[in-house]
């Protein structure tokens, strides 16, 4: 039994949009993070709808949301307080599914959100971290080594955005704990291959839980 909830919750230059699927039972809960707003990134994005849907089938509660300025949330686009955004999606998902593991997903600029949330240690802090298309030829990783939590890389083999060499080499030096999962022949955007991402996180994300009883 589950349900979809279109709503808004505080963030912090005012409401941000997000869409809620509440899973009864639930196993886990996961926020999952949309790709940059300025190249057309939203809650709505294939990648995102697919890899929470999938979650949400699998027995997760889930929230996907707008960023700051996205859709109907409020604020304008920073291109580095969108960390605080993602930071109260986590605090508001928190709240709701109380007592359930927490996991973080980010699509791209939703991975790099994810993760400098994650480097600073604020509360909650995930259960696992999953990044889908991580975009090291935007911005820096170096601070993966302070996670504090496992972290798993679904990745395009064609990635313009993030080699496969270089994300490769980017969790070696910093992070060779870290799974990594390659999707042949697709690039940043993973064309046509959405649900196939959505298989993927799922596999990753069934990793980082404590085994059913």
């Amino acid at each position: 039994m589950s349900y979809l909830r279109r709503f808004w919750f505080e963030g912090p230059v005012g409401k941000l949009e997000g869409l809620l699927r509440m899973a009864c039972p639930a196993r886990a809960a996961a926020v999952v993070a949309h790709p940059h707003p300025q190249y057309g990134g939203t809650m709505d994005n294939p990648v995102v709808f697919h890899t929470e849907r999938t979650l949400h089938n699998n027995g997760f509660t889930t929230l996907r949301f707008n960023f700051r300025g996205v859709g109907h949330s409020d604020g304008v686009f920073d291109g580095r307080a969108e960390v605080e955004d993602f930071a109260a999606a986590m605090r508001w998902l928190t709240g709701v599914a109380v007592g359930l593991p927490l996991l973080a997903v980010g699509y791209s600029f939703g991975s790099w959100c994810m993760l400098r949330h994650a480097e600073r240690g604020d509360a909650p802090r995930a259960q696992g971290l999953i990044a889908i298309g991580l975009p090291t030829g935007l911005y820096k990783f170096e601070g993966m080594g302070q996670l504090g939590s496992p972290l798993a890389v679904v990745q395009g083999s064609e990635d313009e955005l993030g080699p496969k060499a270089e994300v490769e080499q980017l969790l070696r030096n910093i992070l060779p704990a870290a799974q990594l999962s390659i999707l042949p022949g697709v690039g940043h955007l993973f064309e046509g291959r959405a649900r196939d991402v959505g298989t993927a996180v799922l596999a990753a994300a069934l990793q980082m839980l404590p085994p059913l009883p």
